[in-house]
């Protein structure tokens, strides 16, 4: 498996020949996208896009690259994420810094920001949103991309992820809008304050989902940012129970769920007092995302 990315060797190849050795390595090593996860290393390489790295694929690589190839590779053999071999991650069509201090966001991430975005088009004035346990920050600062009316509250309780946050923020120019803080929902606000919309993506895999994950999971992520307990719904209540007082009247929360966890997540809300419940599902017709408003006072 890994000894086929031991022994191969890139230089004086045409790009196209090291992309072809590189996803037969991938695919022995029993990566599930090879040429995916080729194509996005080697254009972390050579500076372009994963898209269009095999437009010049008669070059070859000189003796650094391949061997700077081949370590890339090697790494990605060893089940290591791609996101912690390249430091970076696009998400929300924004590219974000990301660390073993934080989780990798995910594509279905998306379907809870778009949400959010609908929702905030309808309001008037200056959103205020409150992103719980924003790891990366790449909901938070999303939104704030997306929306230049909105001020967002970035809150988590892990220190070395606050620094990636707001790395983030800064990296996108969105730093005067996105405050970063530490602490768990209430706990992270210095004085009172409530908000339009609450946002989290909260552990959600439970202990024996999390012995299935893949090798890349269970080692690229923060494993506090992944078990969300024996079902993976322990922090649904406490969110939604903190979250209802921070919230002005009619505003939402909104949050993502593990697979099969809709349902419940929407009692939860509903016994928490929560009103105009939804469920938003994914492509694959599996309930993502879950919404509900406080009532109108």
């Amino acid at each position: 498996m890994a000894e086929d990315c031991r022994t191969t060797r890139f230089e004086l190849q045409s790009r196209r020949e090291a992309f072809r050795l590189a996803v037969r390595s991938l695919r022995q090593a029993g990566v599930s996208t090879p040429e995916l996860d080729a194509a996005v290393l080697m254009a972390h390489l050579t500076g372009g896009d994963p898209g269009e790295v095999l437009l010049n694929g008669q070059q070859t690589f000189g003796p650094e690259d391949a061997a700077r190839f081949h370590d890339l590779i090697l790494r990605r053999c060893r089940r290591d994420p791609v996101s912690q071999i390249t430091g970076i991650r696009e998400f929300y069509s924004l590219t974000f810094k990301i660390t073993p201090d934080v989780l990798t966001p995910r594509p279905e991430t998306e379907i809870l920001v778009e949400e959010a975005i609908r929702i905030m088009a309808g309001m008037e004035g200056e959103p205020r949103v409150l992103d719980v346990g924003t790891g990366s920050g790449a909901i938070a600062i999303s939104l704030a991309v997306a929306d230049p009316r909105c001020h967002v509250v970035a809150a988590d309780i892990s220190l070395p992820a606050i620094r990636v946050a707001n790395f983030n923020a800064r990296r996108h120019s969105v730093r005067n809008r996105v405050a970063v803080l530490c602490g768990d929902l209430a706990g992270a606000l210095a004085e009172k304050q409530t908000f339009d919309l609450i946002v989290s993506n909260p552990p959600y895999i439970g202990r024996e989902e999390f012995h299935r994950l893949p090798p890349e999971v269970k080692r690229g992520d923060p494993r506090e940012a992944l078990l969300g307990g024996k079902e993976g719904l322990d922090f649904y209540g406490p969110i939604a129970q903190q979250g209802l007082p921070l919230l002005k009247s009619g505003g939402s929360l909104i949050v993502e769920v593990g697979d099969r966890q809709s349902v419940k997540v929407s009692e939860i809300m509903d016994e928490n007092g929560y009103r105009s419940i939804r469920i938003i599902e994914d492509l694959a017709g599996a309930g993502r995302v879950v919404a509900g408003r406080k009532a109108i006072a």
